[in-house]
């Protein structure tokens, strides 16, 4: 399955650059957010590649929209929030572990139940989406974004804080101990 998903990054990486290097920071601290949290050893390789590859769907969305220095119209939001769906069917005929498939379908389920493709809350999402869902957004805090500088890390976990009603409890409180022990660049 390693092969399979450096294929898919190698992929990713010649498409858009900048997705594969979030993609790739986001694979190294699961791994070691794994281990904090005290993940199996077979969660913690699937947490890593689904990971890698979450934002997959992406690839099929315009450059112009995902890279729009501006607030996005109702319609290309709506267009942003397909990506989970579509990389879902992009992966479906590789028969990969269905965790994978979850991460990378539910990665934008909030706890609250407001998130999307499908509206989930609390323990209905799936395990290992709530961890992508809380360092997909550490990473995209703390990175250069056509739409919002980066903040320090301790700026984005004070931002994740705020919004906590946004994930999971237990991996909010989890992270912002492993960032604060370890003092992990991100």
């Amino acid at each position: 399955m390693e092969k399979l998903s450096d294929f898919i990054s190698g992929i990713i990486e010649g498409r858009d650059p900048d997705l594969y290097g979030h993609h790739q920071r986001i694979g190294k601290i699961a791994m070691l957010f794994a281990q904090h949290i005290g993940c199996s050893a077979e969660d913690s390789e699937l947490l890593a590649i689904g990971a890698r590859i979450h934002d997959i769907g992406k690839l099929s969305i315009n450059e112009h929209i995902l890279n729009k220095p501006t607030q996005l119209t109702a319609t290309e939001f709506s267009l942003i929030r397909q990506h989970t769906e579509i990389g879902e069917r992009l992966l479906a005929p590789l028969k990969l572990d269905v965790r994978i498939a979850e991460i990378v379908r539910f990665h934008h389920e909030n706890y609250d139940g407001s998130g999307y493709p499908q509206g989930l809350a609390g323990e209905e999402i799936p395990f290992l989406s709530r961890v992508v869902r809380v360092l997909d957004s550490l990473d995209a805090l703390t990175s250069n974004r056509p739409y919002h500088p980066r903040v320090s890390c301790d700026e984005a976990l004070c931002v994740m804080q705020r919004d906590s009603h946004v994930y999971d409890p237990f991996l909010l409180e989890s992270c912002c101990e492993m960032m604060n022990k370890h003092l992990i660049e991100v």
